[in-house]
This record gives C-alpha cells, sequence and structure tokens, in this order.
C-alpha cells in the first residue's frame, strides 16, 4: 500500500530492480545518486537534492563493528536516548537494535536522535564548567 501511494505521488520515482552504486555530492550535501540497473547492467546517475536509506533484511553496520557495540545481528545498541556505546554516537532506525522495524518508529527514533546529541553536548559543556569558589 506505501509503495503504490508514493508511487501515485508526482514528485516521487520509484526505481526497481536497481543496485545502488554511489552517492554524490558537493561537499556540503547530496546532489545525486549513482545506481546500476540490474537487468540492462546499465549505469545512470540521478540528480537528486536528498536520500532516504532503506536497509534490507540483514543490518549493514559492519562498518562500526569494532568500534560501537553490536548485537549478534550485526544491529547498533542504543539505549532509549538512541546512544550506543560510543559517547557523542547515535543512531536511529532499522539498523538499532529496537524490536520493531517499522517507519514511524523509525521516525520517532530519528527524531530522539536528533535531540539527544544536543542534551548530550549541554550536559558535556555543564560537566566541563568549573564550580564557582
Amino acid at each position: 500500500m506505501l509503495q503504490a501511494k508514493a508511487d501515485s505521488l508526482a514528485n516521487v520515482n520509484i526505481k526497481t530492480q536497481v543496485q545502488t552504486t554511489g552517492v554524490l555530492g558537493d561537499g556540503n550535501k547530496v546532489i545525486g545518486l549513482k545506481y546500476v540497473d540490474s537487468v540492462s547492467s546499465e549505469e545512470h546517475e540521478l540528480a537528486l537534492d536528498g536520500i532516504f536509506v532503506q536497509i534490507g533484511l540483514v543490518s549493514n553496520a559492519n562498518w562500526l563493528k569494532g568500534v560501537a557495540a553490536l548485537n549478534a545481528r550485526g544491529e547498533i545498541i542504543v539505549d532509549h536516548k538512541a546512544q550506543t556505546s560510543v559517547p557523542g554516537l547515535f543512531a536511529a532506525g532499522d539498523v538499532t537494535d529496537g524490536v520493531y522495524k517499522q517507519i514511524i518508529i523509525a521516525m520517532a527514533q530519528g527524531a530522539t536522535a536528533g535531540l539527544s546529541p544536543f542534551d548530550y553536548l549541554i550536559r558535556m559543556q555543564q560537566d566541563e564548567t568549573p564550580l564557582a569558589a
């Protein structure tokens, strides 16, 4: 249902049977995406203003192995504030060890992961401020 609704929108173009090969940027933001058509093997570049990354059935957090704590399924372990085992590193969505992999849950986790760094930085500043004599 969600895919059909998205496909009906004028500003959405769903690509199937493609493999992303690169994300293009200008040094400040995402400006495009490179992909290969799995059927024709043709390479394409698509200009765009941003991307939404969706993982498959297996978490793709192996690049954090040895840096942050991962569970047996390779998902990033986070607390209720979306913080990982690395101070100042936050994660959200399907790549985390959250129980349910749902759009609305990932959105809520994203909001938490977006607000928690601010709280973390404020608390760091308070901890570093010398006490008045």
